[in-house]
């Protein structure tokens, strides 16, 4: 049987994806470090202070002991109730914000692994390729394999950024942004990602921006 080079594609494209699918055991996150953190911090403890806004929403609430679980595991310590608003007793003061965008849409086929839109960022439908059948290519291999759905991925940008500042010069500390691309729409499913890359390496290097590969939950 004759193989053609159409086929001969699709199958190293289709491997291609098996590889790559088979391979995600880690999530990539970027974290970027500024920061001015004492070299002894006397009074170690935080408040985290919010908008109305984000005090009124349950997915904060969820966010934020996340939050609050990573600052007690890099040793600071949560102010009770009733110091939390003085300026004497509590040292630190904590805000987080977050965010999901649309960062790039990939269009895809057997034989096309990369067609990308990263300009009008357009929402494609799925479409059907119609090509031609050579005449010296049996149908069976060009019908079957030509007239292929076009695959479209949208790729979301999530992005998190916690800044810690003394409480009472209003000097910021610590400024972290911690971002990461995923396929899945809603952050909450890469936020404690985003946080646990943000606080890997805490204060690390100020002015820096690495890389962290993170084990991927089953």
């Amino acid at each position: 049987m004759k193989i053609t080079r159409h086929y001969c594609l699709a199958a190293v494209s289709l491997c291609a994806v098996l590889f790559t699918t088979g391979c995600a055991t880690t999530v990539s996150s970027r974290v970027s470090v500024f920061h001015e953190w004492p070299a002894e911090l006397k009074n170690k403890s935080f408040v985290v202070d919010k908008s109305e806004k984000q005090a009124n929403s349950p997915e904060f609430k969820a966010y934020e002991q996340l939050l609050r679980e990573k600052l007690k595991q890099i040793g600071l310590i949560e102010a009770n109730s009733a110091d939390a608003a003085s300026t004497t007793s509590v040292a630190l003061s904590v805000t987080m914000n977050y965010a999901s965008n649309l960062s790039e849409i990939q269009l895809s086929s057997p034989w096309d692994l990369a067609l990308y839109d990263p300009f009008w960022r357009l929402h494609f439908n799925r479409g059907v390729v119609f090509y031609r059948r050579p005449f010296f290519y049996p149908r069976y291999y060009t019908d079957s394999l030509l007239m292929q759905d076009i695959s479209v991925r949208r790729y979301y940008l999530h992005q998190l950024e916690v800044t810690i500042t003394d409480k009472a010069s209003g000097k910021k500390l610590s400024e972290i942004k911690a971002s990461t691309e995923q396929l899945n729409p809603e952050i909450n499913t890469s936020m404690h990602y985003l946080m646990d890359s943000a606080f890997l390496h805490f204060p690390g290097v100020s002015g820096s921006t690495v890389e962290v590969e993170l084990p991927a939950e089953k």
